[in-house]
């Protein structure tokens, strides 16, 4: 593996790559801020951009991409620490900001001294070695702005020594003022102006004979530089405020594949003691919404189940209690069958004797037929008032209450203050009339039916005395009317 020292954050990484480059005079180009695994040279842009791990280290993004996973993580290449990866892959993490702005600096030729050497970056990322004019063995370092002459710090001594020369401006090679663009129409003059009408910004730059004499004559204009510098300000306000956009949707992209992960759920690599590292299920907030309403509608299974099993109970039960009375009514039924077969052939028998029998049997012949009467008239009263039908009606309540019948139960208790008129409704919907109010001592139990609704109500006193009483009565009902009594001044 290459050294450490090049993958870590901050300017003094790029420094610390700096240091790697040959220094020799006969290489006039090395290459600098290179991949500690592939040894490349990082770019801005592409697949060589610096990209961040969660330890600190740098590795270019095309290393990164064939690194192995490990579930949704990378292992760092150098101390193999891991690093959690979002559903985009590599291209989540963050970017080196700190390399890629000294690789700005360096290819715009912004770079400092390096020992006692000065190096003009050009735009590829490599290290051009400037040479003296005065010696070409020496490398120079400084730039006399009066000469324009590219100076070592030995040669500038020798040749500005005089009273003259020692005025001449010298600049470190860092600060060697750009080359004037000349003139494309008066090329024997530099550009210094711009103009600042609306109708010149296609081509803005103008020098002293196009500012005076040609198509810019009159036009309100500024001085180069100064326009220049307020557009570099502007573009790196634009760059600052660019930059903390970028940030701000990174940062927004990290929580939204957060809230995915959270939602999801995955897999999670975690390291025991002896540093071996292994997966764990992590459940997502979405897997436990469906395991609370997998549990939510498991207890709701389970109590349908044993409704079910009462409602059950309670058809068996009503079954099995017809079925008896039924029974018991074919037992009766044989039993006065047998009486009237028994009276019959009494009857037939007493025919078929002398008149001398028959005149004795008169009386006995006369009980009979009287007990046949009596039982001839209770059978077609127990026929008229019993309806012989197979079917069993069963309906529902809305706590899943089964109830067999043709009219369906239901139990109210009417709660409220002494003379609040529970009394006087009570009577109202029994007997459809109003009765003078008395005060009700204990309670008072009615029925009232309505279509297939049979109504038990129940009217408890409202005295002081009597309110604790009222919890006893909420066993088993299925309606409670609390009426209140309204004091009008």
């Amino acid at each position: 593996m290459a050294a450490l020292g090049v993958n870590k954050v901050g300017a003094s990484a790029g420094l610390d790559a700096g240091s790697r480059q040959s220094r020799s005079p006969a290489g006039p180009v090395v290459k600098v801020l290179e991949c500690g695994v592939c040894e490349d040279v990082f770019s801005l842009q592409g697949d060589k951009v610096p990209r961040l791990l969660l330890c600190g280290h740098t590795v270019c993004h095309d290393c990164l991409t064939r690194l192995p996973l490990h579930g949704r993580a990378v292992r760092c290449p150098f101390d193999r620490q891991v690093t959690e990866l979002g559903d985009s892959g590599v291209w989540g993490l963050k970017k080196n900001f700190a390399l890629l702005e000294l690789l700005e600096r360096l290819q715009n030729g912004l770079g400092g001294q390096c020992g006692t050497t000065e190096e003009a970056i050009g735009l590829s990322g490599e290290v051009c070695i400037v040479r003296c004019d005065e010696d070409e063995t020496h490398l120079a370092s400084v730039y006399c702005t009066v000469c324009a002459t590219h100076l070592c710090a030995e040669c500038s001594q020798l040749t500005h020594s005089t009273k003259t020369l020692a005025k001449h401006r010298r600049v470190p090679l860092a600060d060697k003022p750009h080359e004037k663009t000349m003139c494309s129409q008066h090329q024997v003059h530099a550009i210094e102006f711009v103009c600042l009408e609306e109708g010149c910004q296609a081509s803005p730059l103008m020098c002293c004979v196009c500012k005076e004499y040609g198509k810019h004559q009159g036009h309100k204009h500024s001085v180069l530089e100064p326009e220049a510098n307020q557009i570099r300000a502007s573009i790196l306000d634009m760059a600052h405020c660019i930059r903390t956009f970028t940030e701000e949707i990174s940062d927004y992209s990290r929580k939204l594949v957060g809230i995915v992960q959270q939602i999801e759920g995955g897999e999670q690599i975690i390291e025991d003691g002896i540093g071996m590292a292994h997966t764990e299920h992590v459940p997502g907030t979405a897997e436990n919404a469906r395991s609370c309403v997998r549990a939510y509608f498991s207890d709701l299974h389970e109590t349908l189940c044993r409704q079910e099993e009462m409602a059950l109970s309670v058809v068996d039960a009503h079954v099995r209690e017809k079925l008896i009375w039924l029974r018991q009514q074919q037992e009766d039924m044989t039993i006065l069958l047998s009486q009237v077969s028994t009276a019959c052939l009494h009857c037939e028998k007493t025919l078929q004797q002398d008149d001398c029998r028959v005149v004795l049997a008169k009386q006995e012949i006369t009980r009979l037929l009287e007990t046949l009467q009596k039982q001839q008239q209770q059978f077609t009263e127990l026929a008229d008032h019993i309806q012989l039908d197979a079917s069993i009606p069963v309906t529902f309540t809305k706590d899943n209450r089964v109830h067999i019948g043709p009219k369906m139960e239901i139990r109210v208790v009417t709660l409220g203050l002494d003379g609040a008129g529970k009394t006087t409704i009570l009577f109202k919907l029994k007997q459809d009339e109003f009765m003078q109010p008395i005060p009700t001592i204990g309670f008072n139990v009615e029925t009232v039916e309505y279509k297939n609704l049979k109504f038990t109500i129940w009217d408890v006193g409202g005295k002081h005395k009597l309110r604790p009483l009222w919890k006893h009565y909420y066993l088993n009902t299925q309606g409670k009317s609390a009426i209140f009594h309204i004091l009008t001044h």
